[in-house]
C-alpha cells in the first residue's frame, strides 16, 4: 500500500428487478458510506441493455452525471466519481460541461474517470462512428484525452472564441484512466493521471498496478483505485456457493480475455472477489497481490445474490472492520447505529 489508505463505494448499478429502485436504494447507501467515513463514490456507465433473450449484462446507468448531481445534494464531503465515462462514445465537449457543472454544484468533489472503452452496437445505436483499427482507436482516444484535458483547462473550444462554463478549479487534475493491462497503466502514469482497475482485467490487477508504479514521474502523487467485490456471509462455503451463478455469468461473458481460471476459486480470486466473514476478507485483501499497490480500495458491495439489507450489512462492516483493520482511518465518521 502506497502512502496512506484511502476507501471509496463503487457500484455498477446493474438492475436486479425495477431499474429506478435500484438508483433510489444506491443513493442511500452512498448516503450512509459518507456518514460512514468512506473517502469516496464511483459508479460506472452502461448505455442500454439488450432485449436479446438469453445471457446479458442488464444495463445500469447510462447517465453518471445526472445520478451523481443527486448524490451532490445528498452529501457535503465524499468525492464522488465516474468510472467510466468510455470517450469513444460521447462528445468530449459535453463531458467536460457535465463535470464542469457538477464539480461546480459538489463544490470541487467531481473525480473524472474515463476510459478508451466502446461496443460497435452501442456506438450504432448512439450514432457514433466508432473507430474499430486498434492503433487508430488509441490515437483517437489519445487525443480526446488531451482535448477533454485542455477544455478543462479554459482552452477554447475548436476553431471558436468559446471556453467552458462554469470555469472548472483543477479538474484536469483529477482524471483516472481505466486500465486494462501493463502497458495502460504506465501510459496513464505517465500523463500524470489517475489509474482505476476493476475486477474484469485481461492481466492481473498488480501487473497494471505495478507498471503504473514504475513508470510515474518523480514528484507525481500516485492514485491507483482497485476494485475490490466483499461478499459477507456466515462462512466462505456459503458465500461461495451464492456467488457461483454470477461468478459463472461473468466467465461466459469474458472468458475469452480473462486471465484463466479453472475452478470456482480461482474464477473469484480472477474477479478479485473476497468473501465470508469480515475477518475472512480482512485476510483475504491483506494476502491479495494488488493490495500493497493500491492507494485506493474501491469496495463494491451490491454484486451477486443479495439484497438491500446485505448490502448495508456489507457495507458497514467494511467501515467498521475489514477497512481498519487493513489500515484505513476515517477523517469523518459520524455514528449511524
Amino acid at each position: 500500500m502506497t502512502g496512506d489508505l484511502r476507501i471509496g463505494i463503487h457500484s455498477d448499478l446493474r438492475e436486479h428487478g425495477d431499474q429506478a429502485a435500484v438508483y433510489r436504494e444506491q443513493l442511500d447507501l452512498f448516503e450512509r458510506a459518507e456518514r460512514s467515513g468512506f473517502d469516496s463514490a464511483w459508479v460506472r456507465s452502461y448505455h442500454f441493455r439488450r432485449k436479446a433473450v438469453g445471457f446479458s449484462f442488464p444495463g445500469g446507468l447510462p447517465s453518471p452525471f445526472v445520478f451523481l448531481a443527486a448524490l451532490a445534494s445528498r452529501t457535503s464531503r465524499i468525492r464522488i466519481g465516474t468510472a467510466v465515462v468510455p470517450l469513444p462514445l460521447e462528445n468530449l465537449v459535453r463531458v467536460a460541461e457535465d463535470a464542469a457543472v457538477l464539480d461546480a454544484i459538489s463544490d470541487g468533489r467531481v473525480e473524472l474517470g474515463v476510459s478508451n472503452g466502446g461496443q460497435a452496437p452501442i456506438a450504432s445505436a448512439l450514432g457514433v462512428a466508432l473507430v474499430t483499427d486498434r492503433e487508430a482507436k488509441k490515437l483517437d482516444y489519445l487525443r480526446r484525452l488531451d482535448e477533454l484535458g485542455r477544455v478543462l483547462d479554459g482552452a477554447v473550444i475548436g476553431a471558436t472564441d468559446q471556453e467552458l462554463n462554469p470555469p472548472t478549479r483543477g479538474l484536469s487534475a483529477r482524471i483516472w484512466e481505466s486500465a486494462l493491462t501493463a502497458q495502460t497503466g504506465a501510459e496513464a502514469a505517465l500523463r500524470g493521471h489517475g489509474v482505476l482497475i476493476g475486477t474484469t482485467q485481461t492481466v492481473p490487477a498488480e501487473v497494471t498496478a505495478a507498471a503504473y508504479h514504475a513508470a510515474l514521474p518523480p514528484g507525481v502523487r500516485p492514485r491507483v483505485g482497485i476494485v475490490v467485490h466483499v461478499h459477507l456471509a456466515r462462512d466462505r462455503e456459503t458465500a461461495l456457493a451464492q456467488l457461483a451463478p454470477d461468478i459463472a455469468a461473468i466467465y461466459e461473458w469474458g472468458g475469452d480475455w480473462l486471465p484463466r481460471a479453472d475452478t470456482l476459486v480461482q474464477q473469484a480470486a480472477g474477479i478479485n472477489i473476497h468473501y465470508g466473514t469480515a475477518d475472512q476478507i480482512t485476510e483475504s485483501i491483506a494476502a491479495s497481490a494488488p493490495f500493497p499497490l493500491a492507494t485506493e480500495l474501491q469496495f463494491s458491495v451490491a454484486h451477486g445474490t443479495t439484497d438491500p439489507a446485505q448490502r448495508v450489512d456489507a457495507l458497514d462492516a467494511v467501515a467498521e472492520h475489514i477497512a481498519p483493520a487493513l489500515g484505513w482511518c476515517p477523517s469523518t465518521l459520524e455514528r449511524i447505529r
